[in-house]
């Protein structure tokens, strides 16, 4: 029986934009000790957790994807929000977002729910709000700082282009996860 893999299905950011992420999170942890802080290279929106499946699983999934997915070109969109969730008042991720709805993003993410609950994986029950995690709040750390901090790093609005969705292998090791590409569907015709 094969092995099975722990995996995500993702949209990865360009590098311009990777690079204007990195420098707010680098303030964010000179500011902030409450956070671990995202490595910027695996600051990505995931439109499913599929926790561990098998590889065939995984194989099926893309296929259909790329089936389903029109390359239609590049998602453009403008990351112009800072935010926690639950909240601020509590916060247990801090994230990056979108005031207006892309919606692209949306489309992809139904269309990535509805290939994977036929091959077997559950339906998502929570609304989906389009994000970029980069801290995860330490657990019994304290908090009061944070919302200052974010004021004082203020993300500074850019628009982010996204040009494939991305089947994600996630292996976790004592320092952390390993992400690695294990396939990818382009959106761009003729990519």
């Amino acid at each position: 029986m094969s092995k099975l893999i722990r995996s995500f299905i993702a949209l990865y950011p360009d590098p311009a934009v990777r690079e204007h992420i990195a420098q707010f999170i680098g303030c964010m942890r000179e500011g902030d000790r409450s956070c671990r802080w995202e490595q910027p290279e695996k600051v990505h929106i995931t439109l499913k957790f599929l926790g561990d499946v098998l590889p065939e699983t995984l194989d099926a999934i893309a296929a259909d994807l790329r089936q389903e997915i029109i390359p239609g070109g590049e998602i453009g969109a403008e990351i112009d929000r800072t935010g926690a969730f639950p909240n601020m008042r509590s916060p247990r991720i801090v994230w990056l977002g979108f005031n207006d709805t892309v919606p692209r993003i949306l489309s992809l993410q139904r269309l990535t729910e509805e290939a994977c609950a036929r091959h077997g994986l559950e339906r998502e029950q929570k609304k989906f709000t389009p994000h970029f995690t980069v801290g995860r709040v330490r657990r019994g750390a304290r908090t009061e700082g944070l919302e200052n901090a974010l004021a004082a790093c203020s993300f500074q609005p850019a628009t982010v282009h996204f040009s494939a969705v991305c089947i994600m292998e996630s292996t976790l090791t004592p320092k952390g996860a390993i992400h690695r590409e294990r396939a990818r569907i382009s959106l761009v015709p003729g990519d």
